[in-house]
């Protein structure tokens, strides 16, 4: 559910902004305001589980979040609308942190663990391949707002399920709830994330954009001080001693930040290059979404056999080679569909095995900090792939276009205004919000196929350029992850460490 309100909102925004006749910078908050909240919370999600129950935690991140989506679906405006996204955010964040959590506390056994976590991952992954196609099917038949109507029904469901038949768990330790540290998580992690958000929109050398990644910087260097320094940290910064550990979460979120930022990249493509519709780009879309279905929970049961190591080398490679075909393909159909495919298989192979690998690190006590931590990696690698491949490409097509235009359009103003529109239509601004419906190019240009053909090539190198920035983050990780992942499956005999040991509480 969680992740399918991820995305099932985005083919509804032209209905919503018709609706409320709202500007583009405030129907942007109607997705980004979801991002934001559920970046900023995953860490207080996972220490209020640990401290208060993970089964509790589970139950009140689901009522919150069928409550939000009531709000949502009654909402009178947009700035509304967007507020109660926010709190929908929230109890994401909780629901998401809790049921990895509550997973990891069910299956202490390291084999059991990872089967299960690729299921879990599997899952995840069907809500974000269907959300586009049920938000169209749901907006075009019944209105925008059934969207969020039918989530409550959902939650109600869960819950009853929960009480029926999941026991309660949690750190068995007496430890305070570190309110200083959630405060200067919370502080740090939104500034960072909406710097990532609104870059895009504000410009990434504005004051506000600048001033929001100072007060990042310095209050999350501040939370790391403080939490070393801590009794009862929310984050204990002895896991990161562990170079498996953070070969791990760097994978997430390398892979992360490749599948995101490609999604966003390539739907703009479909629609604004090669004219797909939003259904028909959520069905091309299927050959990115379906190998993770796939091969999520696969890579459990090998991991459970054989150990994360390969299984999550080979899933950074294929996002290596899925990003370094779509950087260096020609733009033919069949060859995006296979970059995209092998993107896909990296999100089934390296984010399950590798959150299987961390959550096995740390001990199953604080299996809430620990869901909190890899969660925190998702969501900034999601939104990092979105805002920084996004941008690039709006800066690619900034920079080529005016020069590719200039026979074209001799008058110099009617050039730039061409230029400002087609960027406009490439720039990230909402993170998640131009995924769906997408942002048709002016007519000014597509009743021009010179043009046109121009917007179009500036367009592929934009995503070209853009896609090779993923290659080298995928890159990265695969180099970290060669030499620090165990060559065994931790917890053999030839291993001499099982999990971190962390300080007693």
């Amino acid at each position: 559910m969680i992740f399918l309100d991820a995305m099932i909102v985005n083919v509804a925004i032209p209905d919503i902004q018709r609706q409320f006749n709202a500007s583009e910078s405030g129907i942007q908050w109607v997705v980004a305001a979801y991002s934001l909240t559920m970046a900023m919370f995953m860490m207080s999600g996972g220490t209020f589980g640990d401290h208060f129950g993970r089964r509790r935690a589970y139950v009140v991140g689901l009522v919150i979040f069928s409550v939000a989506s009531i709000a949502c679906a009654f909402a009178p405006g947009i700035a509304f609308l967007s507020v109660m996204r926010g709190f929908q955010g929230v109890g994401a964040a909780v629901v998401n942190v809790a049921s990895l959590a509550l997973v990891g506390a069910a299956y202490p056994d390291p084999g059991a663990k990872a089967r299960a976590i690729g299921i879990w991952t599997g899952i995840a992954a069907v809500g974000l391949a269907i959300g586009p196609t049920l938000g169209g099917i749901l907006t075009e038949h019944i209105g925008w707002r059934s969207i969020f109507a039918f989530n409550p029904v959902i939650g109600i469901a869960a819950v009853v399920l929960t009480y029926r038949h999941i026991t309660e768990t949690r750190d068995p330790a007496s430890r305070s709830f570190d309110i200083p540290g959630q405060v200067l998580f919370i502080v740090g992690i939104g500034a960072l994330t909406y710097a990532l958000i609104q870059g895009g929109h504000d410009g990434w050398g504005s004051v506000v954009i600048l001033g929001c990644f100072a007060v990042a910087a310095v209050v999350l260097v501040s939370f790391v001080v403080y939490e070393l320094r801590a009794p009862d940290p929310m984050m204990d910064m002895h896991v990161f001693r562990d170079h498996v550990y953070d070969a791990a979460i760097y994978a997430v979120f390398a892979t992360l930040f490749c599948v995101y930022g490609t999604l966003f990249i390539i739907t703009q493509y479909f629609q604004n290059v090669r004219a797909y519709s939003p259904e028909e780009t959520g069905f091309l879309l299927l050959a990115m979404t379906v190998p993770t279905i796939v091969l999520s929970p696969l890579s459990g049961r090998f991991v459970a056999a054989r150990g994360a190591r390969l299984p999550t080398l080979v899933g950074v490679a294929a996002v290596v080679i899925g990003t370094g075909i779509l950087a260096l393909s020609e733009a033919s159909l069949w060859v995006v569909l296979i970059g995209l495919a092998f993107v896909g298989a990296a999100g089934g192979l390296a984010v399950p095995s590798a959150t299987s690998e961390a959550m096995g690190t740390i001990p199953p006590d604080r299996s809430g900090m620990a869901s909190g931590i890899l969660s925190s990696q998702r969501a900034l690698g999601s939104t990092a792939g979105f805002a920084i491949m996004g941008s690039v490409l709006a800066v690619v097509v900034s920079s080529t276009l005016p020069g590719d235009l200039q026979p074209i359009v001799p008058n110099a103003a009617d050039r730039q205004a061409i230029v400002d529109q087609v960027a406009e239509d490439a720039n990230p601004q909402a993170v998640a919000s131009l995924i769906g419906p997408g942002k048709p190019l002016p007519d000014n240009v597509t009743e021009d196929a010179d043009v046109l053909a121009a917007a179009d090539d500036a367009f592929v190198s934009g995503i070209r350029v853009a896609m090779l920035i993923g290659m080298l983050v995928a890159l990265s990780a695969l180099v970290v992850g060669w030499f620090l992942f165990p060559r065994r499956r931790r917890g053999t005999d030839d291993d001499e460490i099982t999990e971190i040991q962390l300080p007693a509480g």
